[in-house]
This record gives C-alpha cells, sequence and structure tokens, in this order.
C-alpha cells in the first residue's frame, strides 16, 4: 500500500504547475472572448452591426437561418426533398457566436425567415414584419420574448411553429391589423371568436378566457403557471392540443355549449385534479 501511495504522489509532482486550474482558467477564458473579434474575421459585420442592445441586419438581406430543403410526408413516412425557396440567411446562436443584444431591427427587404435564425436569445421586444412571406417551424430556438409583436398576416398555425421551444411573456399586434388583435398580452383573432396564443411565460396562475370567444385553437395553451382556467358559455369548439403542456393545471370545467373536442387536449396535464365535460358531468384523476 506505501508503494501504491509513493507512486501515485510521484506522478502528482510529475504534473505541470497550474494543470489543476487548467478547466477554471479556460471558463475564464470564455468570459473575456471579444465576440466583436471573431465576427469581425467571420464577416458577419458584412451584413449587420450591433448598437448598444440592438442587432440591425442591413437592407439587402432577404433570408435568415437554414432554408429547409426537405418536408416529413406523413403518408410516406419518409422525408421529401423539395427545391428551397430561398438561399440560407445568417443566423445566430448565442452560445456559439455571442453578441451581445436583447433586440433586432430587421430590414424591409426580408422575406424569410428559415430554421434556427436565432437560437437561444432572450429578446425584450421582437417584430415578425408584416413583408415575410415564409416562417419556418423553429426558426427560434430556445428564445424567450418579453414582448413578441406581430404584424405579419401569415396563418397563425406558421407564427406557433415558428415559435417552437420558445417563451413568450406576451403578444402585441397593430390595432389596424387585419387577421390578428391582442388582448391584455393574449393572442386573438381580429373578430375576438378564437383564442390563437396564450402567452406560455406569464406568471399568472389563473386566466378567464373573454366572453364572445368560440373557439380555443390548437396548442393555444401551454403555460407552465396557470392552475386554474375559465371558460366562456358560448365556446363551440377546442383545437387539438389545447391545453396540452399546463403541467400545472389543476382544474377546468368545458361549457354545455362546446360540441367540438379535438384530440389531446390535457396531454402533460399531470396535475389535473378535476375536469367538467360537457354531458359528462366531473371526473377526478
Amino acid at each position: 500500500m506505501n508503494r501504491l501511495l509513493a507512486l501515485l504522489l510521484a506522478l502528482l509532482l510529475l504534473l505541470p504547475i497550474g494543470a489543476w486550474g487548467e478547466e477554471e482558467d479556460d471558463w475564464e477564458d470564455w468570459d473575456d472572448w471579444d465576440w466583436r473579434a471573431e465576427w469581425e474575421e467571420n464577416g458577419y459585420f458584412d451584413f449587420c452591426d450591433v448598437r448598444d442592445d440592438t442587432l440591425i441586419i442591413f437592407e439587402g438581406i432577404t433570408a435568415m437561418g437554414y432554408a429547409r430543403d426537405s418536408y416529413w410526408d406523413e403518408e410516406l413516412e419518409m422525408d421529401v426533398e423539395i427545391e428551397p425557396r430561398f438561399e440560407n440567411g445568417p443566423s445566430f446562436a448565442r452560445d456559439m457566436d455571442g453578441g451581445d443584444f436583447h433586440r433586432v431591427s430587421l430590414p424591409s427587404t426580408l422575406r424569410y425567415f428559415g430554421m434556427e435564425a436565432f437560437c437561444f436569445y432572450d429578446f425584450e421586444e421582437f417584430t415578425l414584419p408584416d413583408q415575410l412571406e415564409v416562417l419556418e417551424k423553429g426558426a427560434f430556438y430556445r428564445c424567450s420574448f418579453d414582448m413578441l409583436r406581430v404584424e405579419t398576416t401569415l396563418p397563425a398555425t406558421d407564427i406557433l411553429d415558428c415559435l417552437y421551444d420558445c417563451l413568450v411573456a406576451a403578444y402585441e399586434v397593430p390595432e389596424d391589423h387585419p387577421r390578428y388583435k391582442s388582448v391584455d398580452g393574449v393572442l386573438f383573432s381580429k373578430d375576438g371568436k378564437t383564442l390563437l396564443a396564450y402567452p406560455n411565460d406569464r406568471k399568472a396562475e389563473h386566466y378567464d378566457v373573454p366572453a364572445g370567444v368560440e373557439r380555443i385553437g390548437n396548442g393555444a395553451f401551454g403555460s407552465e403557471y396557470l392552475k386554474t382556467i375559465s371558460l366562456p358559455i358560448g365556446l363551440k369548439s377546442v383545437g387539438d392540443y389545447a391545453f396540452s403542456g399546463c403541467t400545472r393545471l389543476q382544474s377546468i370545467a368545458l361549457p354545455l355549449t362546446v360540441k367540438e373536442i379535438g384530440k389531446g387536449i390535457f396531454n402533460e396535464c399531470v396535475s389535473l385534479e378535476l375536469v367538467s365535460l360537457p354531458g359528462h358531468g366531473s371526473g377526478s384523476g
């Protein structure tokens, strides 16, 4: 045993001085990393700049992110190659590229948000502009938005798909928008009859769906904070996965006026104890 201890001690003495702190030094170097120098070297400043806390994308840029070149065909159960409508554009990943910004100024020439245009960023404000022609699913990967302004008139499904894996604290819509409106940070159809998206990063534990709402859209909720949701008399349909991911939801009552209920509406609602369904009374889980 004494021989083994002596051998270990000898090996330790042979290690270079400072080797024990090498990993810590690497982290310190990462904290001091000059991302501006990295961007300069890789040509980022040919198409963008950062002023204060705002990333400014220059005019002339038509696409951001990776252009989709295939789609999953459910019937064939395989990827089908397609001709991309746009070329790949610049993309930004905070954990890889750095960049100290929380707002983005987009050019009037932008038409396409491809996959992973932005990854891991915390935005104070972000606008989906009106001139967009395509929003790909996963355009924003694990980003968060204190305020997401919706100016685009693209379908709500495109908007929600492009925010896959994202957190939104509030939606904002211009008053003259022809397709959507926001009420207290919640996204609705213009006529107010369809609740399209409740901000999943709002910290409130209760929400009253306003009177006049006739439909809860597909995947409209998904908050980890809501414990109760009040639905109005006159609600007619609840879309697929409407409350999926509401992990703290404890009770909910669907009014008798509901005639259509989509699939998987309570997926991952692990705290749900009391559900009242039209024509079925109340049940406990």
